[in-house]
């Protein structure tokens, strides 16, 4: 797998969270949600999936996987890395899609677009890890396959995201 650069971290400064103090939220309290309540889905009701029946996949059918085969990357062709080269970063240099990095700038995982509402997640083997639903602060909830909540992610202000754990302990970033 081959990032192109001006998605790497490694290579690119404007998007390397450490070098760039506007996307690191231990930097800038804006996109921090233990400093901005409205991107903290413990006080913001309207991001929280346990209180949103909207953005919870138990009780809304069109966001859960298990239940709505156009999302579900088993089941659609379109989605699915093993099947879409075009998806699949693996073997496609010109993969436009999302990457997740860790905090050493590490990647982990990449994101497909399941529909405006809905994204997948993938390990680099090719694994369906997770999936995330878009809230309304322009971030996604985040589940593993089971439709339990992992965290979230919130824009960084400009081109992507950082990704959260359910206790809104920084994890990663998305770009």
């Amino acid at each position: 797998m081959i990032i192109a650069r001006h998605k790497n971290p490694n290579l690119n400064r404007n998007i390397n969270p450490k070098l760039n103090r506007n996307i690191n939220p231990n930097l800038n309290r804006n996109i921090n949600p233990i400093l901005n309540r409205n991107i903290n889905p413990i006080l913001n009701r309207n991001i929280n999936p346990v209180l949103n029946r909207n953005i919870n996949p138990f009780l809304n059918r069109n966001i859960n996987p298990i239940l709505n085969r156009s999302i579900n990357p088993i089941l659609n062709r379109n989605i699915n890395p093993v099947l879409n080269r075009n998806i699949n970063p693996n073997i496609n240099m010109n993969f436009n899609g999302l990457y997740l990095f860790d905090l050493n700038n590490s990647p982990i995982e990449f994101i497909v677009e399941a529909n405006d509402q809905v994204i997948q997640m993938f390990d680099f083997e090719l694994k369906n890890t997770g999936f995330g639903v878009k809230h309304i602060q322009n971030g996604y909830s985040i589940f593993d396959l089971n439709n339990n909540y992992k965290g979230h992610f919130e824009s960084d202000s400009i081109d992507g995201y950082n990704y959260f754990d359910s206790n809104n302990n920084w994890i990663g970033f998305v770009k």
